[in-house]
């Protein structure tokens, strides 16, 4: 599983912003030794902490004023993805689903509130994150999906507002990003993104409708419909999505994340959605290994670790019980046939 690691591209043009000169060469030194040419190179979450303290220490507005500067660049793999996206409500089906991919354990979850839709942050920790690197960590997120697809959409993408949890750093975030007001004193950070944005069309799109897309207009629809059980079901797929990549995606974690326990949980899964844990997992784990091999973009190692496998064996043997083939003779095969998903 993805560790508490960030790719290095989320920092894309720190060291001009950072009044720590010594910015460049700490993120040579923290980036993992891990890394090779068939993945990015990784930092982890709690040294992005320590590079973003200065920064927000010396002046608040150097943090949105280097976001403000990277526009795309913070995004990573996650920018040919936004490609198959014909619209900004496709788009944002694409990073519910695959935010992880580089800013793993950073989450994304939407919901709808009113006419708009609130797409919530939150930092899984894993117990070893102390307070103000998560909050900046939280600030930097937000502010990157702003710049990132307002950069791709050429500006059609714009929150109503931008929500932050009061500083327990003291900080003093300015009243805006990118004319976009930001109220610093909310219980949930997140954007309030207005519905009516969604279906325009992002310019960047290459034809070709994927899933991804496919997913975004039945969430859609459902909201709209008031179709509880619907709901609940994208709701609970975005979860185990969203936390594949860190391994936390237990039936238990769930419950808990429901405010339920775990037998309580099972019964409405199987009573309001006629459906297993499992059974989630499996859809869950397809809707995003199936794009991935699909695309040609990622190797079978990252793929693997995003849906939450130890290893790629153990990722093949699970793909070959469940598909009657490898993961390479499955890629090879959509590739001759000229499928899409």
């Amino acid at each position: 599983m993805i560790p508490g690691v960030v790719e290095t591209e989320v920092l894309w043009g720190m060291p001009k912003w950072s009044p720590d000169e010594s910015c460049y060469d700490d993120i040579v030194r923290f980036t993992t030794a891990g890394s090779s040419p068939s993945t990015a190179p990784t930092i982890p979450l709690n040294a992005v902490g320590q590079l973003l303290r200065p920064m927000a220490e010396e002046d608040p507005t150097l943090i949105p004023r280097w976001c403000d500067d990277q526009q795309e660049n913070c995004g990573g793999v996650l920018v040919s993805l936004f490609k198959d996206a014909p619209n900004i409500g496709a788009m944002l089906s694409v990073l519910l689903r695959y935010n992880p991919l580089h800013a793993a354990p950073i989450v994304f979850q939407a919901r709808p509130e009113g006419d708009d839709i609130f797409l919530s942050i939150w930092v899984e920790t894993e117990g070893t994150q102390d307070g103000p690197s998560t909050e900046l960590i939280t600030a930097l997120g937000l502010m990157q999906v702003i710049s990132g697809l307002r950069a791709l959409t050429e500006g059609a993408f714009k929150p109503h507002a931008i929500y932050m949890s009061p500083s327990s750093m003291g900080l003093s975030w300015p009243s805006h990003f990118q004319s976009i007001p930001i109220y610093a004193d909310r219980p949930e950070p997140g954007l309030l993104i207005p519905r009516d944005i969604l279906s325009r069309a992002n310019p960047s799109y290459v034809p070709g409708l994927s899933s991804a897309t496919q997913e975004a207009d039945t969430a859609l629809e459902a909201y709209r419909k008031g179709d509880i059980n619907a709901v609940l079901k994208t709701e609970i797929k975005g979860w185990i999505r969203a936390t594949l990549p860190t391994g936390r995606y237990q039936l238990t974690r769930l419950a808990e994340r429901m405010h339920c326990d775990k037998r309580t949980l099972q019964r409405r899964l199987a009573r309001d959605l006629g459906v297993t844990f499992q059974h989630l997992l499996d859809e869950s784990r397809d809707e995003i290994v199936l794009p991935m091999l699909r695309s040609g973009v990622f190797p079978v190692s990252l793929i693997s670790n995003h849906a939450g496998f130890s290893n790629t064996g153990n990722f093949s043997r699970y793909f070959s019980q469940r598909f009657g083939c490898s993961p390479l003779h499955w890629t090879a095969n959509q590739h001759t046939h000229g499928h899409r998903i």
